[in-house]
Formats: structure tokens, C-alpha cells, sequence
């Protein structure tokens, strides 16, 4: 657990935020497939715009402020993940 947590929040909180990035350019991507929980309709209902694609299924069953926190609750761990992977990668690399 201590090598899980060895850097700073700053960079988790990085790695998040990339994470939610790259989830709503793939959901606009997507459209309507992204059925589930979509970011880009999540974030256009936040700003108050309308989308044609319609309400994901987490929108649905959780409303917006729920779907909201799944999608961040989720892109952080992916986020977290992602900060493995790449210390993994540098230490395969420099060993």
C-alpha cells in the first residue's frame, strides 16, 4: 500500500482528470453505443446543454449528480492505474 501511495496526490489527480479526458473523446466518438455511462452527455448536462444521443442508463437510474460521481469514482481508479502501468514501464525499461 505504501508503494501504491509513494507520489504526490498531484499526480494521481493528473491522471484522473487525463483519464475523464480521454473517456468523453471516446464516448463522443461512440455516440449513442456509449449506452451505459456516457461522459460526453454527462458533461454537456453538467454546462446545461442537450444532446441527441439521449440520457445514458446512469443518468437514468442514479440522476446526474450520481452518474457524475461514478464517472470520477471510476477515472480515478483508472487514473491510479494508469500511474502503475507507467511506473511499471520505467522500471522493465531501466532494469
Amino acid at each position: 500500500m505504501k508503494a501504491l501511495l509513494s507520489y504526490p496526490f498531484s499526480i494521481y489527480a493528473i491522471a484522473a482528470v487525463a483519464s475523464v479526458c480521454i473517456m468523453i473523446i471516446i464516448d463522443y466518438i461512440l455516440g449513442a453505443e456509449a449506452e451505459h455511462l456516457n461522459a460526453w452527455v454527462i458533461v454537456n448536462r453538467l454546462i446545461g446543454n442537450k444532446t441527441t444521443i439521449g440520457d445514458s442508463l446512469a443518468i437514468q437510474h442514479f440522476g446526474l449528480v450520481g452518474a457524475t460521481f461514478i464517472m470520477l469514482a471510476i477515472n480515478t481508479v483508472f487514473g491510479a492505474v494508469l500511474i502503475q502501468l507507467i511506473k511499471l514501464f520505467i522500471r522493465l525499461v531501466h532494469s
